[in-house]
This record gives C-alpha cells, sequence and structure tokens, in this order.
C-alpha cells in the first residue's frame, strides 16, 4: 500500500542528490543572469535560434529547481503566495520543450497536498500532460498515480499510471514490481480485478485491452495460488514453505506462467512476487 511515507523517503532521498548538486553549483560561484519568466516563452523560442531543449534546461537547473526545493521548506502562508509563479514558471519551461521531462517529473513529486485542492489539480494536469508529451520517464506516471492514490482515493487512474510507470523504460526493478502489483493484496485484490476488467471490456485499443486481460490473468493466479495454500494448510495443518510445495503434494497440477514474468513466494499464507 502505497503511503505518505513512503512518498517523503523517495521525494528526501531524491533530493539529497539534488542539494549535493546545488552546494557544488554554489561552491563555484559562476554568476548567471537572472531571467525574466515575464517575458512570454513564445518569445524566448523565437529568439533562442532554435535551442529549445538547451533553453529550457537552463531555466530549470539555474533558477526554478532551485525555487522549488526552498518551496518544499517555507511556511504555509508563503507556500500559497510562491505556488502560483512557481506553476508559471513550470509551465514556462514545458511551453519552450515539452519534451523535457524534470520539470514534470519534479513537479508531480513536490506540488501535491490534500489541503490544496487546486494545487492537487495542478499536479495532475501537469502529470497528464508529461505522460502524453514528455520523454519517457517513470517518474512521471509513478508519482501521479501516487498523488491519485493518496490525495483522491481514485484506484481506477492509479492503476492506469502505475501500469504506464511499470512498463516505462529505465524503471528500476523494485519500483517495476511494486507499479504492476499495484492492488493486488487480498483486501483490494477484487476491486482492483474489476477495474481491470472494466477496461478490457470498454477500451477499443488493443494494446490496451492486452495489457487488461494480463492483469486479469496476474490476479487470477495470485487467487487460484492463494486457494490451493488454504487446501494445503487443510490437508496439513501449516502453510507450505515455497509454491514448489502445493505441486509436489499434488494440490496443483503446476505453477502457472504470469504474464509479467513475475516468480512468486509464499509469506505468511499470502502470495508474494520474489524481489
Amino acid at each position: 500500500m502505497v503511503s505518505a511515507a513512503i512518498r517523503l523517503i523517495l521525494i528526501a532521498a531524491l533530493f539529497g542528490g539534488i542539494t549535493g548538486t546545488q552546494l557544488l553549483y554554489d561552491a563555484s560561484k559562476i554568476k548567471f543572469p537572472e531571467t525574466d519568466f515575464a517575458i512570454s516563452p513564445k518569445f524566448l523560442k523565437s529568439v533562442d535560434a532554435g535551442l529549445h531543449p538547451a533553453l529550457a534546461s537552463y531555466l530549470w537547473l539555474f533558477k526554478t529547481r532551485t525555487e522549488l526545493i526552498k518551496f518544499l521548506f517555507l511556511p504555509k502562508d508563503q507556500q500559497t503566495e510562491r505556488y502560483s509563479r512557481l506553476s508559471k514558471d513550470i509551465d514556462a519551461i514545458n511551453t519552450i520543450d515539452p519534451r523535457y521531462s524534470a520539470p514534470y517529473a519534479y513537479s508531480v513529486m513536490v506540488l501535491p497536498a490534500s489541503t490544496y485542492v487546486d494545487r492537487i489539480q495542478a499536479t495532475i494536469d501537469i502529470g497528464t500532460k508529461g505522460v502524453k508529451q514528455a520523454d519517457p520517464d517513470w517518474q512521471i506516471p509513478f508519482y501521479l498515480a501516487v498523488t491519485y492514490h493518496l490525495d483522491l482515493k481514485d484506484r481506477a487512474n492509479a492503476a492506469k499510471y502505475f501500469d504506464i510507470a511499470g512498463h516505462t523504460p529505465g524503471i528500476p526493478e523494485l519500483v517495476r514490481i511494486f507499479a504492476i502489483n499495484y492492488g493486488t493484496i487480498p483486501s483490494v485484490r477484487e476491486q482492483t480485478k474489476q477495474i481491470w476488467m472494466a477496461i478490457y471490456e470498454t477500451t477499443d485499443d488493443e494494446t490496451t485491452k492486452e495489457r487488461a486481460q494480463a492483469y486479469i490473468i496476474h490476479l487470477n493466479i495470485l487467487d487460484y495460488l492463494e486457494a490451493a495454500i488454504k487446501k494445503y494448510k487443510e490437508r496439513y495443518g501449516e502453510y507450505p514453505i515455497d509454491i514448489e510445495n502445493l505441486v509436489a503434494k499434488k494440490i496443483i497440477p503446476g505453477i502457472p506462467k504470469d504474464p509479467f514474468g513475475f516468480e512468486f513466494k509464499i509469506i505468511g499464507g499470502e502470495v508474494r512476487v520474489k524481489d
């Protein structure tokens, strides 16, 4: 289950690296001219000699990213005042180079706050735009899914964006396992299955239909194996040590092949994906 603690840990780790980089930059004492974001992004694009990625990168690295870090530590009343300007700055960078993924990813991680409804919607808008326009970056759909889950309690969209994150090149394996297995714990598994069944039955996109079918099969395998574990315990009075015991004791004829290539283990009578 995704929690606010997980978000804080992930953000802390990310910004630890950012802080180190910023300190090195500050130590160099290189002076860059201030960039006035009051200037139209369209005008800036017209005079940057076609170097849109370079301009967007410069504005992000040497201005807006630093402001975003400072934003995290401001008192709430100052955050409210600074938020509107910061959002416009991020939007300006994304307008200059829509494919530049960093502003989308950082914004979706940092901006959400359940006490500010407008901030949550802004996060959704930025993240959705990033998924559509930016170069592939698993962090954008991943943290967009976290926002849907934590702040909006929207499991359907959380599942959708965790799926996108889980199939984005470059995602760390442990994060991929987490993303694809969102909603698989027994207490919510049936609801998750209903979400994917609804997607399967209503989508006209063949790729989406195939992906939904894979999730349904994955969830059915978990149900099948846990039913077998229950039968094993009823027969032998204890849980099996591993999945292979179910085959050895002829509880099941074989271990089903998972569509995502996962292997399984048993913990406390429940099935888990092996790390």
